[in-house]
Order: structure tokens, then C-alpha cells, then sequence
């Protein structure tokens, strides 16, 4: 694919004159944003205190205050989750900070297969015929005004956590948790599901009082102590009070390493709040007290002793494992291991959940490659979508993502099902998927989600008038495909390429979504020795010089570039700089991104 490769421009003016910093660190600041002093000490010195009062959402007091009665009631109170990482542990987190209460909830996860993604009638009735007289949803329920209606109808309160864009009108829930409702008055809009639910359990344990001295904006990470069973003591929040076990103030924290793998496998920007909790998460996972954590760590075959966790650990090793479950068997699993409390039974979950995700792996190539197929007759198309009646529910979203990122345009996988049709869409930074489908909306039964990602469920005798509908959007909106765009923070030269400069670069993480590693662009490398490595000799190992100071490099997946760089010798090339050790060794590298040879 044609890569356009994208220099940053700034005005010098706009660059911070601080000279604590170095110019190219400054540089990079400057381009996300941040030109001020305290936001730039706030932003290498993440502070928990800095997270948003969770009751800064206008319904939190009545949501506490209820869940509050229905515990002092003794009502039985159950929670409603998706099947995705995101929902699953925003379960767990509603879930064990209940159960910390001494409440235990029931839990209601829907099938991906029969029932589809989110609130569903025979869900609320059901629930409602077993006694429960509060619902509370995480990461669903903002759309669901006639579920919401009908819990109403049949005595059951519900508190919808969410945080998914608003396609109608506003359910009559008790309480509505959405940071992306505007009527709202929550400062930051892009929390996950888990980030949601996180605020609603940080509201509850807001005012809890203890003997110990330790205050509600403690440093991170949690003590060891805090174990311990402490005398009763009162929990304030909202418009009640609760009498409970003792807790010591701060144990919600412990929930942040659930919370961190939520944020990043939704792909919510690691930014402002998501950022903090994403943060201080992964500070949580070096010491997580959860057995299926622990279990899930060790079956990944990780050791933060030799790689510290990061965003790559929690997005590219945890969350798949959690979201195998949904997308092949069932979402249950992957709550049921993470609240896990026998060790043995965490370890069985946890070896389930890697098979199934190795299954899963095998199935996503399998369909992707059938869809390739598909698309390769509609790349002249500004949209693709692509359909068939025997791809699996549970692997079409994330054979939407690689047809987005392979392809660059807004990708739709649909599973067909006899006449009803299911399916997920993946979009591109410039064009939204929520407002495509709002376009559509008369053709489908069901959608919802972000801009970037949503699903939808129709007719199937509907999907190829769908199609056509979401190409005339296309030309209603504007939209033309671009090509690749690699966006790069700053040229540089091998001065810059220190370990001073690589300390500072740490600091800008956690990495992902709007807020990704710096990339940076130099020119006239000289090729010292290239060499195709891998098991399929796929990977390009390089050695070079830079303004005469040499370096080491990887290009993953160019080893074919092997010949051509041997025959030029001199390169242009995009890279990350990164840290490489091995045998007690260690050294910068440059992680190529992408390159050029020069003559």
C-alpha cells in the first residue's frame, strides 16, 4: 500500500523555552498540545488526585444513594455486561467492589450468538422473574429505551454505566453513567466501560473512614495492608450512609489493573483520565491480588521481571485472552476467571481462555483471507463490506480491523445468519461509523458504538441496499480515501538519539490511542548490514550509521526489502527508538517503521 509519510509542523514560537528539557523533548510536547509548565510537570508526573470527582456526573449521588438502600434492603441486585474486555472487566470491577462491601451480586452476561451485543426484552424479563429489583449495566444500556421502559414497567430500577455514543432519545433509567451525554456535566467524554464503572465504585467508597491516616488521594500503588479486615466503620456516599466491613480508604485502586486492560482494549484515546488510570493500572498488575489475573499472567507465559507490563502486555496479550471467550464460547468464562477465588479453578479458566484464543487466532486468518477475497472486486469502492453466511459472530470485528488497517478505508464484515444478519464495522480517523449508520438507520434493527468501531444488525435481504446507502453517505459526507498517512513527530539527527532522550520518551507513555510511542524521520542512513530473520525470514535485522555513530535496527515484516537495500546502501526511514537487551545487555535500537532506499 502507498504510505504518505507525514512531518508535524510547528511554530517555533509555540515551543516551550524551558531549558530543563531538551529541545527535541519540548519539541514533542509541543505537538500534543502541551506548551505550559504545570501541564507538562502533570504530564511526567502522573498524580491519581488529578482524576475527576466521579460525582461531577450529574446522577452519581442518586445512583450511590440507590445501590446504598438496595444493599440495605437486602435486594438482590444483578449486573448487566457485554461479551468484549471492556464490558468483562467492568464487571469484575462493579463486582468485587460490591462484594467488598459485603454485597453479592448476581452477574448477567448475554450470549454473543443468540442474543446479540447489549440489552435484550427476554434479558429484562427474565431477570425481573428472579427477583432483582436493580439492575445495574456497564459498557450497554445507553440505546435501550424499550429495555429500560420495560424494566421500569416490571418494578426494577436500572442504573445503565456506559459509554457508547447516543444514537436516540435518552432511556428512563434511574440513573444514566455516560460521559458522552450531553446534558452531562462530566469533563472528560472518552472513558471505557471499565472507566465508567470504575468511577461509579470510586463514588461509593468515596467517604469511607478509617483509623489509618492514609487520605483518599494516596500515591499508588496500594499497600500491602490493606488486606487487613479493619472494625466496622461508616461509608458515606450520596444521600445515605452504609454500614459495612472495615476497608481502608483507597482499596478501590486495586481494581485500576482491570480498569487499564478495559481502556486499552477498547482503543479509547490514552489520554487525560484514561491515561492516569491506564497509568497507575499497570502499576496495580505488578502486584495484582486476582487469581485469574495471576493465572491469565503466567498462562501468557509473561514475567514483568524481564518486560515490565505495558500497554502492548494489556492490548495484545491479556485482552484477547478475555475476549476469546465471548467470541467463541461464552463471556461468562472470562468473568468467572477474573473473579475467580480458588486458585486451581483460576488455572483451568485461564488455560480454557488460551486455547480458545488460539482457536480464535486460527479463525480470524481463515475468514480474513476469505474476505480479502471479497474486497479485492470492490477496491474501487470508498467503503467496504464484505458478507457471508458461515464466518463466525465472535471473529468479524476483528476482520474488520484488519481490513481497515491493511486497506485504509472504513471496513464492514457481516455474518449472515438465514434472513437475519449481523455484523461490525471498523473506521478510519476521518470518518465516523456512528453517523453512517445513523444515515442508515431505516434499513437496520440495531446499531451502536463509537466512531471508530460500531456494530449493526439487519435483514439480510437488506445488505446490499445497506451498502449502497453507506456509499451515498460517502459522497453526502465528502469522504475520500487517502493514502496511508505515517505521521512523524520530528526529524532528527544521531545527536538526538541518546539515552537522556530515550529516558524522557518512557515518560510520554502509557502508549496508545491519541497518545502514540513518537516516531521520527533521518535521513541518509548509511547500510552497514542487512540480513533477512524470523521463522520465514519475514523480519529485515539491520546494522547502519547515522551521522557516522552507528546503530542496530528491526523492520518487522520487511525482510523482502533485504535485496533492494543491499543494492542502494543509503536509506530515508521512519523509526520508534526503543530499548533492546538480552544476555544482562543493553542498547538503543531503532525500531523501523517504515523506510526508503536512496541512491
Amino acid at each position: 500500500m502507498q504510505k504518505k509519510w507525514q512531518l508535524k509542523q510547528i511554530e517555533e514560537s509555540l515551543i516551550p523555552k524551558l531549558p530543563e528539557y531538551p529541545a527535541l523533548i519540548l519539541r514533542l510536547l509541543a505537538n500534543r498540545g502541551m506548551t505550559e509548565p504545570r501541564e507538562i510537570k502533570n504530564f511526567f508526573n502522573p498524580d491519581y488526585a488529578n482524576l475527576s470527582d466521579p460525582f461531577l456526573f450529574s446522577d452519581m449521588k442518586k445512583a450511590v444513594a440507590r445501590i446504598q438502600g438496595a444493599v440495605e434492603k437486602q435486594e438482590p441486585i444483578c449486573i448487566y455486561a457485554d461479551y468484549d474486555a471492556d464490558a468483562i472487566t467492568a464487571c469484575a470491577v462493579v463486582y468485587l467492589g460490591l462484594k467488598k462491601l459485603g454485597v453479592r451480586a448476581n452477574y448477567y452476561i448475554p450470549d454473543r450468538f443468540s442474543e446479540g451485543y447489549g440489552l435484550n426484552i427476554e434479558a429484562i424479563k427474565k431477570l425481573a422473574s428472579e427477583g432483582n429489583k436493580l439492575i445495574i449495566t456497564v459498557d450497554c444500556g445507553t440505546n435501550a429505551v424499550e429495555e429500560a421502559r420495560l424494566a421500569q414497567e416490571l418494578g426494577v430500577d436500572m442504573i445503565i454505566t456506559d459509554h457508547h455514543e447516543i444514537t436516540d432519545g435518552l432511556p428512563e433509567a434511574l440513573a444514566l453513567l455516560n460521559p458522552k451525554n450531553r446534558q452531562d456535566n462530566y469533563p472528560f467524554p472518552y472513558l471505557t466501560g471499565a472507566g465508567v464503572a470504575y468511577k461509579l465504585v470510586q463514588a461509593l467508597f468515596r467517604n469511607l473512614n478509617s483509623s489509618t491516616s492514609n487520605p483518599p488521594h494516596s500515591p499508588l500503588v496500594p499497600r500491602g495492608d490493606e488486606t487487613a479486615e479493619e472494625p466496622p466503620l461508616r461509608v458515606r456516599g450520596g444521600e445515605g450512609e452504609l454500614l459495612t466491613k472495615g476497608v481502608l480508604v483507597g482499596w478501590e485502586k486495586w481494581l485500576l489493573d482491570l480498569v487499564a486492560i478495559g481502556t486499552v482494549a477498547d482503543l479509547q484515546p490514552l489520554t487525560s483520565e484514561n491515561r492516569l488510570l491506564v497509568h497507575f493500572g499497570l502499576q496495580v498488575l505488578n502486584k495484582t491480588r486476582w487469581l485469574g489475573l495471576q493465572a491469565l499472567i503466567q498462562v501468557a507465559g509473561l514475567d514483568a521481571q524481564s518486560r515490565p507490563f505495558d500497554t502492548y502486555t494489556l492490548g495484545f496479550l491479556l485482552a484477547p485472552r478475555i475476549n476469546a471467550a465471548g467470541r467463541i464460547k461464552h463471556g461468562n468464562l472470562a468473568f468467572q476467571l477474573l473473579v475467580a477465588e480458588d486458585d486451581n479453578e483460576a488455572k483451568q479458566l485461564a488455560k480454557e481462555l488460551d486455547e480458545l484464543n488460539s482457536h480464535r487466532q486460527t479463525l480470524t486468518q481463515q475468514i480474513l483471507s476469505e474476505a480479502k477475497s471479497q474486497v479485492e472486486t470492490k477496491l474501487d469502492k470508498k467503503i467496504l463490506l464484505v458478507a457471508s453466511d458461515n464466518w463466525p459472530k465472535g471473529v468479524v470485528g476483528l476482520v474488520a480491523g484488519k481490513l481497515t488497517e491493511e486497506y485504509n478505508r472504513p471496513s464492514l464484515v457481516i455474518e449472515k445468519d438465514g434472513e437475519k444478519a449481523t455484523g461490525s464495522a471498523r473506521s478510519v480517523n476521518d470518518y465516523d461509523m456512528v453517523q453512517a449508520l445513523n444515515y442508515c438507520q431505516n434499513l437496520l434493527q440495531k446499531y451502536g458504538g463509537h466512531a471508530q468501531a460500531a456494530g449493526f444488525a439487519l435483514e439480510s435481504k437488506n445488505i446490499e441496499a445497506f451498502y449502497q446507502k453507506l456509499l451515498e453517505y460517502a459522497e453526502v459526507a465528502g469522504y475520500t480515501p487517502e493514502p496511508y498517512e505515517i505521521n512523524i513527530d520530528s526529524e532528527v539527527a544521531a545527536q538526538d538519539l541518546t539515552w537522556d532522550i530515550y529516558g524522557y520518551l518512557a515518560k510520554f507513555g502509557p502508549f496508545g490511542v491519541g497518545n502514540p510511542k513518537p516516531r521520527f524521520l533521518a535521513k541518509n542512513f548509511k547500510l552497514l548490514e542487512a540480513r533477512q530473520v524470523g521463522s520465514d525470514n519475514q523480519h529485515l535485522k539491520l546494522r547502519c550509521s547515522l551521522d557516522g555513530q552507528e546503530f542496530n535496527a528491526i523492520a518487522f515484516g520487511k525482510g523482502f526489502l533485504t535485496d533492494i537495500l543491499n543494492s542502494n546502501k543509503t536509506f530515508d526511514a521512519v523509526f520508534e527508538l526503543e530499548s533492546n537487551e538480552w544476555n544482562g545487555h543493553k542498547e538503543l535500537q531503532l525500531k523501523i517503521i517504515d523506510l526508503n532506499a536512496t541512491q
